[in-house]
């Protein structure tokens, strides 16, 4: 009997600790806006912003779900490239680096490290760019269960020395293995694998997707903007997009596309994914044809980005489906423009 006894609590513990593997973290299983604060010395950690920079302490303080402010050391540190360079941006994006017994019981615990993206500047008109570039990865969360969650936060930062403060919108972004885990799979770090090699359908859509927010800021082969992921041994990867500030739905005034590429504004889409045969990419019409009532409804509710900005995001939306329903447009397009190297 106490044998039996016993091997039903092992096993109920076993259960347990599978669930809570399997059970989201609680940083992006809550989608309301999480209200921080990040104290730190602004001199020390913009002026080191070369291309190996050093993590910097400072002290988070997040509220709690009492409405109270909770405390938690952490080191931070500049990152990306673009934004981290203070001629193009005065608020670089951040790692924040936590010790993993301060993290216990807060929303930040089981993550040691994460992505924080904030402002490019302190502009009324900067919170639309971040809050745009935030929205491309909730559709592409619509668009593929092979994505990066991410979550809203309004940061206030606090210089030590001054006791300045900037308030701006920021998002952190799932760390890469915490959504490999969630995913069941493993990262691929490897560079230079054709997209060809990858899983065929979903790099098709992830292309699609590009196509559809007028990205063309990333590659597979150089792993730009792009994590791959095996979902199992064996399996081809699968690639995940992050990083949409040079699209043209979010529409940045720094936002250039590589010289290289026939067009003169993010604005205008341009293909960079692979050539597929017409009834493959007629396939991925009909998918993003099913999503298009989900995609819109997701941008209207989205009621933090203004009313104007919401319709010129719908209005870029809609610009993409009109394209994809006109076989012609599909041609030229996708079997056309389609990409053979």
């Amino acid at each position: 009997m106490f044998r039996r006894a016993t091997l039903t609590i092992l096993l109920a513990i076993m259960c347990l600790a599978t669930y809570s593997q399997e059970v989201e973290p609680l940083l992006f299983a809550d989608t309301s806006i999480l209200d921080i604060e990040l104290h730190y010395n602004f001199d020390e950690l913009k002026r080191d912003y070369d291309s190996d920079p050093n993590y910097h302490s400072a002290r988070l303080r997040y509220k709690n779900i009492w409405g109270g402010m909770s405390r938690i050391d952490v080191e931070i540190k500049t990152r990306g490239i673009f934004r981290r360079n203070p001629k193009n941006c005065s608020q670089p994006p951040l790692w924040l680096r936590f010790n993993s017994k301060d993290v216990r019981n807060t929303p930040f615990e089981g993550i040691g490290k994460i992505k924080l993206v904030l402002q490019c500047y302190d502009r009324s008109s900067y919170d639309q760019l971040l809050l745009k570039e935030f929205l491309a990865y909730k559709i592409y969360s619509i668009v593929s269960p092979n994505n990066y969650k991410v979550r809203i936060a309004r940061v206030t930062q606090i210089d030590r020395i001054t006791n300045n403060k900037i308030v701006m919108y920021g998002f952190f972004i799932e760390p890469a293995d915490m959504m490999t885990s969630r995913l069941k799979g493993r990262l691929d770090d490897r560079k230079n694998i054709h997209p060809n090699a990858c899983n065929k359908s979903e790099t098709t859509r992830m292309a699609i997707f590009q196509y559809m927010i007028g990205h063309t800021d990333w590659s597979i082969k150089a792993l730009h903007n792009i994590t791959l992921i095996e979902p199992a041994d064996a399996a081809p990867p699968i690639p995940v997009p992050f990083d949409f500030d040079f699209s043209g739905i979010v529409d940045a005034p720094y936002a250039l596309p590589a010289e290289h590429l026939p067009i003169k504004s993010v604005r205008e889409r341009y293909f960079n994914g692979y050539c597929r045969s017409l009834e493959e990419f007629k396939v991925e019409v009909d998918y993003f044809n099913s999503k298009k009532e989900e995609i819109i409804d997701c941008i209207i509710s989205f009621y933090l980005i203004d009313a104007k900005n919401r319709s010129r995001v719908i209005d870029y939306v809609n610009e993409f489906y009109d394209i994809i329903n006109d076989d012609k447009m599909v041609k030229k397009e996708f079997i056309e423009g389609c990409r053979t190297d």
